[in-house]
């Protein structure tokens, strides 16, 4: 999928309608297929296909990697020092079109302004010989952000922390710069591999809102701009948008991410849009393990009223920082439980300190460990429903400090030798005082 990952991922597709692409002219729920027609000087019908790249000079085109109702997107190398580059192309057919023209201008004044490590970087710009305006972009190269989630399904808190909080500030950036970007939700997320270190790039400016720029508007009481599972209520209700609009869609996508799942999705798309409107405020911990401190941020994130919602983009960001990490970076004293054994021993007393409320922190055919705040524990019934092992069980009962978020542990007490005798005995041993 690394040819796709870049600006349009839908190559032509008709998608599904909670993926609809900004692409899609002039109505974002109208669907278009890949092989479009166009008229060329004198009426004569041709098919635009694709097999033959723009020429540009000083870079040179190899593949097309995306198409939609907008336009396309081409691969290519800039030949002054063969860095690659995704190369955005207006179709022939909108040229005339004042509001796709509009559009494309707008995008490109955006990433103009934008300079931003998280948000795609702009290259130039011009216009073909046949009137067709083209923008160069940074080709970036990863999964996107949805393709993640279908793979993994839900991201523990500090992992999402990570991807969300680059890009609540690269959007603050945006908002400082005038900018909102009316279709923020995962597959416009590429997620860049650079040196090791996962890079949130947010792509897809052709909504965008320059706030401060008078001009022809690209919305009509005939359309709603943007995806409908990703739209804050005021885009649904055709009312103006700022900068809250944006931090509504990373309520959803942080909902995204911690659940594996959207936050509305399940439901048809008009039923879907009346509870984005009316409905209650979806709570993350209600569908995964997780601290339920976490649903207030989200949840003012996601406020039907942008007055109450945060204030800007950083803000949200920081909320869910004290939230996670104030938990996360707090140690505590723990009871710790480790076991090793065949892998029927190692089974059961896992399926005992479960039962009891402990955390498993590490786990292996062979071996496992878990904790619980201590005084949460019955640490004699523990005990006693454990001691009856074979002998070629070792199981250590002891104390100890960690850190737990959910099912995340950390800290101390993943270290055995530190609070037990090691290596271990053929026997339980429990620490004096338990």
């Amino acid at each position: 999928m690394t040819d796709l990952a870049v600006l349009v991922r839908t190559c032509g597709r008709s998608p599904p309608d909670d993926q609809l692409r900004v692409w899609d002219y002039p109505l974002p729920w109208i669907r278009h297929t890949r092989r479009r027609r166009h008229l060329q000087r004198g009426g004569k019908s041709a098919l635009l296909d694709g097999s033959h790249a723009p020429e540009i000079s000083g870079y040179r085109l190899d593949r097309l990697i995306g198409e939609g109702g907008f336009g396309q997107v081409w691969h290519g190398h800039r030949e002054s020092d063969g860095e690659v580059i995704a190369i955005k192309v207006l179709h022939l057919e909108l040229v005339r079109s004042v509001d796709a023209m509009t559009r494309f201008q707008r995008e490109l004044d955006a990433i103009e302004r934008l300079h931003h490590p998280n948000v795609v970087r702009g290259l130039g710009h011009g216009t073909l010989a046949d009137g067709r305006p083209y923008l160069i972009l940074e080709y970036v190269e990863g999964p996107s952000l949805r393709e993640l989630l279908h793979e993994r399904g839900a991201l523990p808190p500090a992992e999402m922390l990570t991807i969300l909080e680059p890009l609540c500030v690269a959007l603050h950036a945006a908002h400082e710069a005038g900018l909102v970007h009316r279709d923020v939700k995962a597959s416009n997320v590429i997620l860049a591999h650079d040196g090791g270190v996962v890079r949130p790039v947010l792509l897809d400016f052709g909504l965008v809102k320059l706030v401060d720029q008078a001009g022809p508007g690209l919305t009509s009481s005939r359309s709603m701009l943007g995806t409908p599972a990703a739209m804050a209520p005021e885009q649904m209700r055709g009312q103006p948008v700022d900068a809250r609009t944006d931090i509504y869609a990373l309520g959803l996508l942080a909902y995204h991410m911690l659940t594996g799942q959207p936050a509305f999705g399940g439901a048809p798309g008009v039923v879907q849009s009346y509870l984005q409107v009316h409905g209650p405020r979806p709570r993350p911990s209600s569908k995964v393990d997780i601290d339920p401190a976490i649903d207030e941020p989200i949840a003012r994130a996601l406020a039907p009223e942008a007055d109450a919602r945060f204030s800007d983009a950083r803000r949200f960001a920081e909320a869910l920082r004290a939230v996670i990490h104030g938990s996360v970076g707090e140690e505590i004293e723990v009871v710790a439980l480790y076991v090793e054994g065949d892998a029927t021993d190692v089974r059961a007393v896992t399926e005992i300190a479960r039962g009891h409320g402990l955390t498993v922190g590490l786990t292996a055919p062979d071996c496992m460990l878990a904790v619980a705040p201590r005084g949460r524990v019955d640490v004699a019934t523990l005990r006693g429903l454990i001691s009856g092992f074979s002998v070629d069980a070792r199981i250590a009962i002891g104390l100890s400090r960690a850190t737990i978020n959910g099912q995340l542990v950390d800290g101390p007490a993943l270290d055995v030798e530190g609070w037990a005798p090691y290596p271990l005995l053929n026997r339980l041993w429990v620490a004096d005082g338990l």
